[in-house]
């Protein structure tokens, strides 16, 4: 009974290891590029004859040059080797190129994301709070903030997705921001802890600069509903009649109580002074209203608001907005797989300079320009003539890979 030769196997094993390291490096980049470009598995028996063939090039260890080693158990079991490597690098390349997103860019591997310390404290819908650290600073060159802006942005916190980077985290809480608290500018710094440092300025002028020629906003105490927001259409029933107006303020009684400024009634203007803006001051309110008594400022016009200043309250009415065409549409887009983004055209780009209809952006990189931002205007659904200009910011709406696409190109 012959005995099987232990020395014979681990110098096999050795053997084999050391012609192994090329063919699995190959196996592993052709199962990583294949899956990555085509989503295609190459089969094992493709790899196996691969690895074979290469460890031969490579080693002359496989009996191509001396036929009594590949008779003995140190050729078998090198060969055993060199084919279960590549099997396994072919394996780990395939799943490192499932596993790694499409159009992979420096651009966004240099995007720096959230610790991932952090898992604990990401909800069911993959959501992080975000919360303020330190002191909120005032910005440089506008009024000082008030102690109550302090105090709410101090306590208060913002979710967001937690696979953002964190340049887009910081991006959206200064929208939110400049939305929420009626903030002129606003600057946030997030660490990868979720941690923000925030940095605002209040509004300079108050309400006077919403207030356009002929109107006039004037306000009176009334009873208010609950979740009044700016923009709403109220009519308030006075005496003798009845006003309809557009909120562009509302506060409870309790907070001008507390010492916070209440909405001043505007003075009854002049008869000659129909064009004429009227400068009025107002602190930040909530975005919507608690409800109780207190007081709302309607933008009317000039006859309306003289009959309002009259009265000291009057009950209010709320108008129904009804269906909103822009969110059905933005349903139906998401439905689609459609998405949407925010870009800013890069002094680079080769986007600066063309007109939208030369380029064909629809149809070259299938995506839609919604609208154009720049620090003097606003553009809502830019015709082809559109000149795009370094520092635009276009909102643009695509599938993902498409908006990926047209990013690198906006950079």
């Amino acid at each position: 009974m012959s005995t099987i030769p232990v020395t014979e196997i681990l110098v096999g094993i050795y053997l084999g290891l050391l012609a192994a390291i090329f063919p699995s490096f190959v196996a592993f980049l052709i199962g990583f590029v294949f899956k990555y470009f085509t989503s295609v598995t190459v089969p094992g028996l493709g790899v196996v004859a691969l690895g074979g063939a290469l460890a031969g090039v490579s080693g002359g260890l496989m009996g191509l040059i001396d036929p009594t080693l590949a008779e003995s158990w140190t050729g078998i079991t090198a060969v055993l080797v060199i084919l279960m490597a590549c099997l396994w690098a072919h394996s780990q390349g395939d799943k490192l190129g499932e596993a790694t997103p499409r159009h992979l860019t420096l651009k966004t591997l240099r995007e720096a994301r959230l610790s991932t310390d952090i898992a604990d404290r990401v909800d069911s819908f993959g959501q992080i709070r975000i919360r303020p650290i330190g002191e909120i600073e005032a910005i440089d060159g506008y009024p000082p903030l008030s102690a109550e802006v302090r105090e709410r942005l101090s306590g208060d916190s913002w979710k967001f997705r937690v696979d953002l980077p964190i340049s887009e985290l910081e991006a959206r809480l200064e929208e939110r921001l400049r939305t929420e608290y009626e903030l002129v500018e606003a600057s946030v710094s997030i660490d990868a802890q979720g941690r923000a440092q925030i940095a605002v300025a209040p509004m300079i002028a108050g309400l006077s600069r919403r207030v356009p020629p002929g109107k006039r906003a004037v306000s009176i105490r009334t009873a208010l509903p609950t979740g009044v927001a700016r923009g709403d259409v109220a009519t308030l029933h006075l005496p003798e009649d009845t006003v309809t107006g557009t909120v562009v303020s509302a506060r409870s009684a309790d907070a001008v109580d507390t010492g916070n400024q209440p909405i001043g009634n505007v003075a009854e203007p002049p008869d000659n002074a129909a064009d004429t803006d009227v400068e009025f001051e107002s602190t930040p309110t909530a975005s919507t209203t608690t409800g109780g008594e207190g007081y709302v400022t309607l933008l009317c016009s000039q006859a309306d608001a003289r009959a309002v200043i009259r009265a000291e309250f009057a009950p209010m009415v709320i108008h129904s907005r009804g269906k909103q065409r822009e969110y059905e549409a933005i349903g139906v887009l998401k439905a689609d797989g459609n998405r949407f983004r925010k870009l800013t055209i890069g002094a680079d780009s080769n986007l600066v300079g063309a007109a939208i209809g030369d380029i064909q952006i629809r149809d070259t990189y299938d995506v839609a320009i919604l609208a154009l931002r720049r620090p003097l205007e606003r553009v809502l659904c830019p015709d082809g003539s559109t000149t795009l200009q370094a520092g635009d910011v276009v909102h643009v709406v695509g599938k993902p890979d498409s908006l990926r696409t047209f990013e690198e190109v906006t950079a």
